[in-house]
């Protein structure tokens, strides 16, 4: 196993292959907006870079589970859990192809959610329990991202934006909610920090369009840099 992923152009460190970006952070911390700025920033500087976004506006499932959490929790998580896995896939096999990817979410980053309808009892044991083997089994062969950009975001500024820009889907999102989700992912970014690199950002401050460019191009220089000290990347959970 380690010689073939000692091979392998996803390994940090080979410079031929493309990196997989991720961004992550609250609803309303401003993954989009800085997933799309740094795609321009790639893009400008290598030729070509893909964008993988959040399915929000063609989830068929998304409004019925805010309308009914319990009864759509299992069917909305392994939506979404198909969805990125065919986003993972594809930047897997774009990177050999030595174009970058850049994501704002991870399917790595699904267990929070998950871990929070438990929490909450939304999710029956039976369900997680499910949800759970079926991750493990459809991400055996997945490797985890070149760079991870978290946005750290205090809950009460993700909840301001959330209200301004009005998603009627997103317009029951709680303090509470994001508090919580907050939490999930701390725990999530420090797991993260043991396997590959993490590129913390105050998300409270909003910025102009020049400093969001200018973030961006400080994320891929820190990109570029640590292929200079390469980590090995392993496959799976």
């Amino acid at each position: 196993m380690t010689s073939s992923l000692q091979s392998s152009c996803l390994s940090r460190g080979v410079s031929r292959c493309g990196y997989h970006i991720c961004v992550l952070g609250l609803i309303g911390g401003g993954k989009t907006t800085i997933s799309k700025a740094l795609q321009r920033v790639i893009k400008d500087a290598e030729g070509e870079c893909f964008g993988l976004f959040e399915p929000v506006e063609s989830n068929p499932v998304l409004s019925k589970f805010y309308e009914d959490p319990k009864r759509y929790a299992f069917v909305m998580q392994v939506y979404m859990l198909n969805r990125r896995l065919e986003q993972q896939h594809l930047a897997q096999d774009l990177a050999k192809s030595q174009i970058s990817t850049v994501q704002d979410s991870s399917i790595f980053g699904d267990s929070c959610f998950v871990e929070m309808l438990r929490k909450d009892g939304i999710m029956d044991d039976i369900d997680v329990q499910t949800y759970s083997e079926l991750f493990v089994n459809m991400t055996d062969r997945v490797m985890y991202p070149s760079l991870v950009v978290y946005l750290d975001c205090d809950p009460d500024v993700a909840k301001q934006r959330i209200i301004k820009r009005g998603r009627e889907c997103e317009k029951d999102i709680s303090l509470s909610y994001l508090t919580a989700l907050k939490h999930e992912l701390d725990v999530l970014i420090d797991d993260f920090e043991r396997y590959t690199y993490v590129f913390r950002i105050n998300a409270n401050i909003d910025l102009t369009d020049k400093e969001i460019v200018d973030e961006a191009k400080e994320i891929y220089n820190f990109a570029k840099d640590s292929r200079n000290n390469p980590i090995l990347s392993r496959m799976g959970v």
